[in-house]
């Protein structure tokens, strides 16, 4: 990813990530992060989308994975293969996103649907 960029750290709101020691280990390295974020919704949550991503083309590679050693590896390469330019679309569509989460009033949008398959 872009090292040089300036970065807003994306958690949903699980009690692992919002408890006091997490609050405080935030707040003595100055991560920034959004103030609430939705648990459970991965429509909303590109990092989601991105894993998905990650885990579909491990998927893929499954069989021919022997042991723990090839796996790692396998994270590796396919990490370093993740396009920057899908998260760069993602986060530029998040607008649309939420407009498509108002709209739906709780249901399931496109965003949703499509995740879903490749899940």
């Amino acid at each position: 990813m872009h090292q040089e960029r300036d970065f807003i750290f994306q958690e949903d709101g699980d009690s692992c990530h919002t408890a006091g020691y997490a609050r405080w280990w935030k707040e003595t390295y100055k991560i920034r992060g959004f103030e609430y974020w939705p648990a459970q919704s991965p429509d909303l949550n590109s990092i989601e989308h991105v894993w998905n991503a990650h885990e579909r083309q491990i998927e893929r590679k499954r069989l021919s994975v022997k042991n723990l050693e090839q796996r790692k590896m396998a994270l590796q390469e396919e990490w370093a293969r993740l396009d920057d330019e899908f998260a760069d679309r993602l986060v530029r569509n998040m607008k649309k996103r939420c407009e498509a989460v108002s709209k739906a009033r709780g249901s399931v949008t496109e965003y949703l649907k499509n995740f879903y398959i490749y899940s």
